[in-house]
């Protein structure tokens, strides 16, 4: 779609150059091949006959268009024009004119590439060259073509040119049209503009012109301008020129560029003869100088995308000949003002994506050639009936959707228009399916999601579907069977962009069929059943187009057809929550485009095939909720572009693959919950820098926690890089104790650890403490001792704390009170003891089986009050580390006597009645006395 918009920009450049560029009879600008023909009788000269040999010779021409270049007739070859009398080659018209859109794998196989023979130049009477909508990719324009100086139109827009403009080209003195846009050039300088004096069209948009700060002063030396095009360069528009020089401008498109502090520039007013003015893209903010005050002329004025309120509006009163306004995505409030009825020739009036509310004036549906209407996402109000459409005739395109608007039509209504375009999701359109879309013809896009329709689906719909591009009636209440497509009649490409969206339906039975030439089919959330389809003898070469397939949440029974690998192109296959079973295909390996990957909740059972690890362009993986066994194929470490890895809930046996850590350093959330995983965690998870989630919960894992979890970046700083997440994505986690799915719009915000019911032992490590980033920490059912780390308090984010089942002990950390966002805590069944802390956030968590299973505590909102206990004070006693208290020492102490004065009564009594052993004592208390005084009285002679 990007594609044929700027086909059809391009095509309304050239209708504003033929309006505004004098062409001579001998020199048309009509179809190339149709004058080739015209002059089939001119002869050739020689030397140009050679030039256009090297030229052919140098360029790539794999779809065989130049071969009608043989022969020395080189006036008739396709792309030449020559003078009808002379010979002399005037035209060079090369340009690709099938659309490069039109390929499923978005390359232009009709282009031509290569070189450019710098032999060119001796074409001397060469006045128009077009090499547009090819591929030159990786080569800079050539020099040599600032010396075709009798050159009056240039275009080699979309050609892939690269590199710096060559200032050679401001040689060409002569020239008109020059059209270098959409390439990956750029330049410092635009001096050398300055220096083509005749020039009338002047196209450099999506070019990089950052550096070319004075860029629009060369560009403003140009009186002959009628047509410039800026849009998309970056270029700084200077909000003051001395003076004004290009005032014959008559299109001007200068968005998506570099405004001075986002404001208008006042010299915009001088351009009083502007018939097509585009500023889109830009922030501008009123106030607008009076700019449309002068411009009476003014035709066509697109404003997208920036600040500007309903005073814009009403400051365009004096261009009555408005025939095209586009201010969508702007900050218009209150209600559309109803000067807008004051132009009658309004074709398209968009204004989608602002604040506006109230009904729709009244005058706005008189205007009779309006084509394109766009109130889409705003707050408008009102039922609209057949009587607000009388006068729309000429309507092709009608845009309401997400407003607070109402169609109240009869069954029998026939339409006065013949609408291309229907978007009306989310507001009511039901509850019985518009049998009025049954008189609509020449239908293409039909948005109606969320319009609150019910029941079944018209036979006759059937017909009307059938050249739709995008159909969307999802989150209806749609009854009956799936819609059966037909390959489009119109459609001269096997490659094809048709859209189909039904889920959140009521749809039942089976999916007879892939539709043909469809790429994206979403039949999500509904109630088919049966097995998914084979395709169809003759189907596999059409169905290629096919690129994104969702059939999740459905009742589809069997196992996954071998089919599905014949989609060649597919990046999207969503078949979870369903009934399938057997395993997976080795086949599935070979769709190397896969981006997306989710079999989740069915019953496939087998081990992962390895296979899987030749999708290297994967970024999401969801096998969990199977019945998968065995080991993770090795060669899943390949896959270095995954970022959500889930194979939670299966039967997996495994030690923890070191190679996750560092293989897979894209991986942002990783959950093998309930599974036999066994073994210490790995300490390399630690090098998963961007590790958003972290979910090894109900498995055998045993050793200590990794004390570098610290070096999770994502958990300490918060910061999680750039990065797209797929409209499909999801993950379950445990957040408070209970399953919770987290959709696309809160996974990127989510940080979690949960190692729960496993076997580690050991401390809490205080790098734990510094994931300050943390919501949800899970370290319940292990055997952790020591204490709760008294750096609880860091992790100022956490909102699920739960420690429960393992042998901690200690008083809990005062600084627990510090956690502001704690809404979900269990310290149950440890060994804790002291007082609970209060205050803050915990004076919320009044449920007492917080604490349960902790005979020490005391304090709210347990029943035993802390007085019953002796807590330690400040400068008392500290627990020791097997947690016995003061009290415990005191019992210590008063049985050293008592059994001290047991154990010798008793050694007295047996030398009392026991002879022999009194014998002996006596003797080896006389042995010991003698020993003593030998050894005493020697020193004693020898010091006389």
């Amino acid at each position: 779609m990007k594609h044929h918009l700027l086909c059809t920009f391009s095509s309304f450049l050239l209708l504003f150059l033929f309006s505004y560029i004098p062409i001579t009879s001998q020199f048309p600008f009509g179809s190339s091949s149709k004058q080739a023909y015209d002059h089939s009788n001119v002869t050739c000269i020689e030397s140009e006959w050679r030039v256009l040999l090297q030229l052919k010779h140098g360029l790539k021409d794999e779809s065989n268009r130049l071969l009608s270049w043989i022969g020395e007739g080189c006036c008739s070859w396709e792309g030449i024009s020559c003078h009808k009398i002379t010979g002399s080659v005037l035209k060079l018209d090369l340009r690709n004119t099938v659309p490069l859109y039109s390929d499923g794998d978005y390359q232009c196989t009709n282009c031509l590439g290569g070189q450019l023979s710098p032999s060119l130049v001796n074409l001397t009477n060469l006045r128009y060259l077009d090499m547009s909508s090819n591929n030159f990719s990786g080569i800079q324009v050539p020099a040599f073509l600032g010396l075709l100086k009798n050159l009056r139109y240039l275009n080699l827009s979309h050609a892939g040119f690269d590199g710096e403009i060559p200032h050679h080209l401001g040689n060409l003195s002569h020239i008109r049209y020059l059209d270098l846009g959409w390439n990956s050039l750029s330049t410092k300088d635009l001096g050398w503009v300055a220096g083509l004096s005749s020039l009338e069209g002047l196209v450099l948009s999506k070019l990089n012109l950052t550096a070319a700060q004075d860029g629009l002063q060369s560009i403003n030396m140009l009186p002959s301008l009628t047509i410039l095009d800026l849009y998309g360069c970056n270029l700084f528009i200077h909000p003051h020129l001395s003076h004004v020089n290009f005032t014959s401008l008559a299109f001007l498109n200068l968005g998506k560029n570099n405004f001075h502090n986002y404001m208008v520039p006042p010299w915009l007013r001088n351009l009083t003869g502007l018939h097509d003015l585009r500023l889109g893209y830009n922030n501008l903010s009123d106030p607008t100088h009076g700019l449309f005050d002068q411009m009476t002329s003014l035709v066509h004025l697109d404003l997208f995308l920036n600040r500007f309120d309903a005073s814009t509006l009403k400051s365009l009163c004096n261009a009555s000949s408005l025939t095209y306004l586009d201010l969508s995505y702007n900050n218009l409030q209150g209600s559309i003002p109803h000067e807008i009825g004051q132009f009658p020739k309004l074709t398209n009036l968009l204004l989608s994506s602002n604040k506006l509310n109230g009904t729709i004036p009244t005058n706005l549906w008189q205007l009779t050639k309006l084509q394109d209407f766009d109130v889409g996402d705003n707050s408008l109000t009102g039922v609209l009936s057949e009587d607000h459409f009388a006068k729309l005739r000429e309507l092709k395109s009608l845009d309401l959707t997400g407003n607070f608007l109402a169609l109240n039509v009869s069954s029998s209504w026939v339409p006065p228009f013949q609408l291309r375009r229907i978007q009306m999701g989310c507001i009511i359109v039901g509850p019985r399916f518009p049998a009025w879309l049954r008189t609509q013809n020449e239908l293409e896009v039909l948005y109606m999601w969320n319009a609150s329709i019910s029941g079944a689906i018209p036979s006759w719909f059937q017909v009307v579907c059938d050249d739709i591009m995008i159909l969307d009636l999802s989150s209806n209440k749609l009854t009956g069977n799936p819609l059966e497509f037909k390959q489009l009649k119109h459609t001269s490409s096997r490659y094809a962009v048709r859209e189909i969206f039904l889920s959140s339906n009521n749809l039942t039975g089976s999916l007879k069929s892939f539709p043909l030439d469809i790429s994206y089919l979403d039949l999500s959330q509904n109630f088919l059943t049966g097995h998914i389809p084979q395709l169809e003898v003759g189907q596999t070469s059409v169905v290629y187009a096919l690129g994104s397939l969702f059939l999740n949440d459905n009742r589809f029974t069997g196992t996954i057809p071998e089919d599905l690998c014949k989609l060649k192109y597919l990046y999207f296959l969503d078949l979870s929550n369903n009934l399938l079973s057997g395993r997976v295909p080795l086949c599935l390996g070979n769709l190397r485009d896969l981006q997306f990957l989710n079999l989740a909740n069915n019953s496939l059972s087998g081990q992962i095939p390895s296979s899987l690890g030749n999708l290297r362009r994967l970024s999401t993986l969801h096998l969990n909720g199977n019945k998968f066994v065995g080991k993770l194929p090795t060669s899943m470490q390949h896959l270095k572009n995954l970022q959500m890895l889930d194979l939670g809930d299966n039967g997996l046996k495994d030690i923890m693959p070191a190679w996750i850590g560092e293989s897979l350093s894209n991986l942002r959330f990783l959950r093998f919950q309930s599974n036999n995983f066994h073994g210490p965690i790995a300490d390399t998870l630690c090098q998963l820098s961007l590790l958003q989630v972290l979910n090894l919960a109900h498995n055998n894992l045993s050793g200590f926690i990794p004390h570098c979890f610290n070096n999770i970046t994502a958990m300490v700083s918060g910061l999680y890089g750039d990065y797209a997440i797929e409209a499909q994505a999801s993950l379950q986690d445990i957040k408070g104790g209970r399953e919770f799915e987290y959709l696309q719009g809160s996974l990127p915000l989510v940080k979690s650890i949960s190692l729960s019911a496993n076997n580690l032992v050991g401390e809490i490590p205080d790098g734990v403490m510094e994931l300050v980033q943390l919501q949800v920490l899970n370290l319940s059912q292990n055997h952790l001792t020591e204490r709760i780390p008294d750096k609880i308090g860091n992790l100022k984010q956490l909102e699920t704390l739960d420690l429960s089942m393992n042998a901690l002990f200690g008083a809990i950390p005062e600084s627990l009170s510090d956690l502001y966002s704690l809404n979900s805590l269990n310290l149950s069944h440890n060994k804790l003891s002291g007082p609970i802390p209060s205050g803050n956030q915990l004076q919320t968590l009044t449920d007492p089986s917080i604490y349960e299973g902790n005979s020490g505590l005391c304090g709210k909102p347990l029943p035993n009050n802390c007085s019953e206990h002796k807590s330690p004070t400040k400068n008392g006693p500290i627990d020791d580390d097997e947690g016995h208290g003061e009290s415990d020492w005191s019992w210590f102490y008063a049985g050293i006597g008592p059994g001290f004065a047991a154990g010798l009564s008793g050694v007295l009594g047996i030398l009392l009645f026991k002879k022999s052993w009194r014998y002996a004592y006596f003797k080896f208390i006389e042995s010991a006395c003698d020993k003593i005084w030998v050894k005493t009285t020697r020193p004693r002679r020898n010091f006389r």
